[in-house]
């Protein structure tokens, strides 16, 4: 493994200030990936770092799986009664 340059770690400090949130809260365009660094080990901005997206969606199946296996559940309690 090499060290990363100065000049990776600035390049990823520019990529996370055009990614950083804008001021006063305006919208936020959509996250794409960008060009990452070929560094060992990767200097990576926090956006670029990230697994996935949080929110509603997740939610959404976290919650959709929690009522099938109650559905599940009961379906299993009354069928051994």
């Amino acid at each position: 493994m090499t060290k990363p340059n100065g000049s990776d770690i600035r390049a990823a400090n520019v990529r996370a200030e055009r990614q950083s949130e804008t001021p006063g809260g305006a919208a936020i365009a959509p996250m794409h990936p960008d060009s990452h660094s070929s560094a060992e080990p990767a200097v990576e901005t926090p956006v670029e770092a990230r697994q996935g997206f949080l929110g509603v969606p997740v939610l959404a199946v976290l919650v959709a799986g929690l009522v099938l296996a109650g559905i599940a559940g009961f379906a299993v309690h009354f069928a051994m009664r």
